[in-house]
């Protein structure tokens, strides 16, 4: 008996781990530019179709993004891999696209630094946070995978404490 057990566990383990779960996003070393370029490619095609970050519609905005996402992570050829798409969606659902007056905000407490959309620049500072007056959304335009738009820049070390 226990060695029926002992097959049917290790048979359930083979069968299991050959579905073929899709990687995580980012466990491929393309990830990151796919979800770079997707963001771009969404970004400029909503802005063509009346959906951009300054149409004043954030839901509007956001929607329009996932569809761009959605369109780009299917078909037999998709430029971005299906593991990423909620990542795409996730930087439109974390912007200040659609919502006038919102600010991203840089705030650091017990020695770590994180993004949060505010209302106004005086709601970020009231909060003892910074107005990064460089970018619409709270995911890196440099490095979405692994960093916020607080914890990046073109070289990687704008207020990284690790950086310095």
């Amino acid at each position: 008996m226990r060695a029926l057990m002992c097959a049917v566990l290790a048979v359930s383990l083979v069968f299991g781990a050959s579905k073929g779960h899709a990687a995580k996003c980012g466990s491929n070393p393309g990830d990151e530019q796919a979800v770079i370029d997707a963001r771009a490619t969404a970004d400029s095609n909503c802005a063509a179709e009346g959906n951009g970050c300054n149409a004043g519609n954030h839901g509007a905005y956001v929607s329009c993004i996932a569809d761009q996402a959605n369109q780009l992570s299917s078909g037999p050829t998709p430029s971005l891999p299906k593991s990423c798409k909620g990542k795409v969606k996730k930087c439109a659902a974390k912007s200040t696209c659609g919502k006038p007056g919102f600010v991203t905000c840089c705030i650091t407490k017990h020695g770590k630094t994180t993004c949060k959309l505010k209302k106004s620049t005086t709601a970020c500072t009231d909060k003892g946070g910074v107005v990064n007056m460089t970018h619409s959304s709270c995911c890196s335009t440099t490095h979405p995978l692994t960093v916020d738009s607080c914890n990046a820049s073109p070289s990687g070390a704008f207020l990284d404490p690790s950086a310095f």
